[in-house]
């Protein structure tokens, strides 16, 4: 696809304070503008990083499909004949249903574990980019997001089915499931801005965002109800910004209630300031790129 020079241009910050800097780039009209402005190199970047993922393989895009059916078929496998757990709300799918909670969770969570791993050696990658081409960077991590997001898309249609094959229907909240997605992806991309800068001059972000990530998925409620909890932890844990957006999924696909619009709104407003923060953050530190990879 042939990419616009405009596309590619960076425009240089204007000279003035931090401060004045940092309004510019907090300014939601302004960030809509710079993305829609570079569409087409965002989108042509996506495609790239998502298709990388199989580069070389015989099945190529194929394995997003592959690798959560056999995840899915795993889960269900374990679920069924080694343990017999419960889960409160499962609804009707018993053993297979567990597993679909499980994986419906675990699709949600896989966008901003996968992303914020490779947020930290994002820039170092793609070094090129820096030094020698005037090009966007701030467009890399939204890339590896949407990249992220396409293979959960394909995950939470399994969970669909899983949940028409095991209760006979599939209930008609499950229209409202990808809104989980904006919470999920604006604060998942916040994060990212946030990391990758620092990963340029901090090589072993790597291992405490690796070790970070594996410690919130336990405080994350997938394997477990929130109200298994003991009631002294439950309101601590209830105020990880990744519960909603599981639990969003789980009400809307599997237990067919309606979205609970207060905590999805709250976690909305929260993920988009902690995406102007990150992207105000990267802006502004991202001239000291070149002399520091």
């Amino acid at each position: 696809m042939h990419i616009s020079p405009k596309a590619m241009v960076v425009r240089r910050p204007r000279a003035g304070s931090l401060w004045s800097g940092l309004l510019a780039g907090v300014s939601p009209v302004a960030f809509v503008r710079a993305f829609w402005q570079r569409r087409e190199v965002l989108s042509t970047f996506a495609r790239i990083e998502f298709s990388s993922r199989y580069h070389g393989a015989q099945l190529g895009v194929l394995w997003s499909l592959v690798s959560p059916l056999a995840t899915l078929a795993v889960y269900t496998f374990v679920f069924s004949v080694v343990f017999k757990p419960s889960w409160a709300g499962g609804g009707d799918g018993g053993v297979a249903g567990y597993a679909l909670i499980l994986f419906a969770g675990l699709s949600a969570f896989e966008v901003f574990a996968v992303s914020l791993n490779r947020a930290p050696r994002l820039l170092s990658e793609n070094v090129n980019f820096i030094k020698k081409v005037l090009f966007p960077l701030e467009i890399l991590p939204v890339g590896v997001i949407l990249a992220a997001v396409l293979e959960s898309l394909v995950s939470l249609v399994l969970v669909a089915l899983g949940v028409l094959v095991t209760t006979g229907r599939l209930p008609a909240t499950a229209l409202f499931a990808p809104l989980a997605y904006l919470p999920l992806g604006m604060l998942t991309l916040g994060m990212c801005w946030l990391l990758a800068p620092v990963g340029v001059f901090l090589k072993d972000l790597g291992n405490i965002v690796g070790v970070a990530v594996q410690l919130l998925f336990f405080a994350t409620p997938i394997l477990y109800p929130l109200s298994a909890v003991p009631e002294p932890y439950r309101s601590l844990l209830a105020l990880n910004p990744l519960h909603p957006v599981v639990d969003h999924l789980r009400r809307t696909i599997i237990y067919g209630q309606m979205p609970d619009w207060s905590a999805l709104g709250l976690v909305t407003l929260v993920s988009a300031g902690v995406m102007l923060a990150g992207y105000t953050f990267f802006i502004n530190i991202k001239r000291l790129f070149a002399d520091a990879v």
